[in-house]
C-alpha cells in the first residue's frame, strides 16, 4: 500500500513539473503543443523569441540531485516556416536561448504559424516542440506630434517632438524625413523603437524664408516600406527683433572676434528670457 501511495505522489509530482516551454520575450508565457498567439508583427520585421533553459523536469541521468535539466538549444523548425520567412537558431547553451524569425517582406495580412524545437543533449530530457502564431499587419505603428505647429526665426531650427508608439511584438528601426517643404531639406533621422514601447523623438527643420509652411513628417520602417505613417506639421518662420536676437546665438562669423562675443551674449539672454 505504501508503495502505491508513493507511486501516486511521484506521478503527481511529475505532472506538476511538466510546465511546458517558458517563453520570456516578447511576452512572458508558457508555450506548448497549442499554438501561442504572440501578437501582431509587420511584414519584414524580425521576431526575437527568448526562452528559459529550465525544462521544469529533473535531470534523468542523475535525478537524486534534485536539479532540473536544461535545454541546450532552441531551433526553428524550417518545415513549419511560412514561404519567404527566414530564421536563426539559438546558440548552444546560451542563456536565455534566443531564436529569430523574420517575416517575409511580401507577407499578406493574416495569421501565420511556426514551431520551435528544443533539445537536451546530456541530461536525458526528451525533445519538445512549441508552436506559435502571429498576425501579420503593416499597421503596427502610431505617430503624433505633441505640437504640430512650431514657430522659429529665419535660419533657426524648428524642433518638433514626434511621439512614436509600437503596436508590434517585434522591435524595429525607423527613419524620419520631412516632405512638402518649398526648400531643399534632405535631413533624415533614424531611431530604434523596441516592441510595444512608446518614445519621443525630436526632429528639426530650418526655414530659410519668412513664411508659414505646412508639410509632412514621414516615419518609415527599415524592414518594409509598407510600415509607414505620416504626421501633418506646420513651421512658421518669422523675422522679428526677438527672433533676430535669438538667432545671434548661432554665431556671426563675419564679424570681428570682439563683436562675436557681444552677439553671443545677446543671443544667450534672448533664448533664456524669451523662450
Amino acid at each position: 500500500m505504501a508503495k502505491i501511495v508513493m507511486s501516486i505522489v511521484a506521478f503527481s509530482l511529475m505532472l506538476t513539473l511538466v510546465t511546458g516551454i517558458s517563453l520570456l520575450e516578447p511576452l512572458n508565457a508558457v508555450a506548448g503543443e497549442e499554438p501561442l498567439h504572440l501578437g501582431t508583427v509587420g511584414p519584414g520585421q524580425t521576431l526575437e523569441l527568448q526562452f528559459s533553459r529550465d525544462t521544469g523536469l529533473p535531470a534523468a541521468i542523475n535525478p537524486t540531485t534534485g536539479h532540473n535539466a536544461f535545454w541546450d538549444q532552441a531551433s526553428v523548425i524550417q518545415s513549419t516556416l511560412p514561404p519567404g520567412w527566414e530564421s536563426r537558431d539559438s546558440l548552444r547553451y546560451e542563456s536565455p536561448l534566443t531564436v529569430f524569425a523574420t517575416v517575409s517582406p511580401n507577407a499578406l495580412k493574416g495569421d501565420y504559424l511556426f514551431s520551435v524545437g528544443f533539445t537536451d543533449e546530456y541530461e536525458g530530457t526528451e525533445p519538445e516542440i512549441a508552436k506559435f502564431k502571429v498576425t501579420v499587419d503593416p499597421d503596427v505603428l502610431d505617430v503624433s506630434l505633441s505640437q504640430p505647429t512650431v514657430t522659429a526665426g529665419v535660419g533657426q531650427p524648428a524642433v518638433f517632438a514626434l511621439v512614436a508608439k509600437s503596436k508590434s511584438v517585434a522591435s524595429d528601426t525607423f527613419t524620419i524625413k520631412a516632405s512638402g517643404l518649398p526648400y531643399d531639406w534632405q535631413f533624415t533621422k533614424t531611431f530604434f523603437l523596441p516592441h510595444g514601447s512608446e518614445q519621443v523623438v525630436f526632429f528639426e527643420v530650418v526655414g530659410n524664408i519668412q513664411k508659414e509652411v505646412p508639410f509632412q513628417i514621414n516615419v518609415t520602417s527599415v524592414s518594409s516600406r509598407d510600415i509607414t505613417k505620416t504626421a501633418n506639421a506646420k513651421v512658421i518662420t518669422e523675422s522679428t527683433l526677438l527672433q533676430d536676437a535669438k538667432s545671434t546665438s548661432l554665431g556671426l562669423p563675419l564679424f570681428p572676434s570682439v563683436e562675436q562675443q557681444v552677439y553671443a551674449i545677446i543671443g544667450l539672454v534672448a533664448n533664456l528670457l524669451f523662450k
